[in-house]
């Protein structure tokens, strides 16, 4: 089998209902990637005759992970719109859909869910003079879905 290896570009990353109120984050996100966290559900089992079984393993949930682009200059431009930052204040600890969609390939699935969002520790500011960018972290509600067109 020959390497087939994907690449993040030209994707989306959608906040909210579709429609109306939903917020494109695409423009303002650096990295983006679900994850998965597991442990042991129990002990390890060992019996007279030396045999050991191991703790059986559970799904502690998944992540909607990455780093975004700090833009709260465009709230006070555009305060009913706002940006990525204003979104996230305005949305805090509210669980709202997501779709990402990692690149523009016809095969590449669009997956889809509900996240609560969190603002991030850094939301406003950095150093001086540089790109400023704030690192989130979102409980996925669910199972996300994988559908491809």
């Amino acid at each position: 089998m020959a390497i087939n290896e994907s690449r993040l570009q030209n994707g989306t990353l959608k906040l909210g209902p579709t429609g109306t109120g939903q917020m494109d984050a695409s423009c303002q996100i650096t990295n983006v990637r679900i994850t998965s966290a597991y442990s042991d559900d129990g002990d390890a089992v060992t019996v007279l005759c030396g045999d050991t079984k191991p703790p059986p393993r559970k799904l502690d949930g998944h992540k909607l992970e990455g780093t975004l682009v700090q833009d709260f200059d465009v709230d006070a431009v555009a305060p009913a719109v706002g940006g990525v930052i204003k979104y996230l204040w305005d949305h805090d600890l509210q669980v709202v859909a997501y779709e990402y969609v990692p690149n523009d390939v016809a095969t590449c699935p669009t997956i889809t869910g509900t996240v609560m969002i969190e603002i991030p520790a850094e939301t406003y500011g950095g150093d001086v003079n540089k790109r400023v960018t704030s690192d989130f972290s979102w409980n996925m509600q669910e199972k996300p879905t994988f559908a491809v067109a």
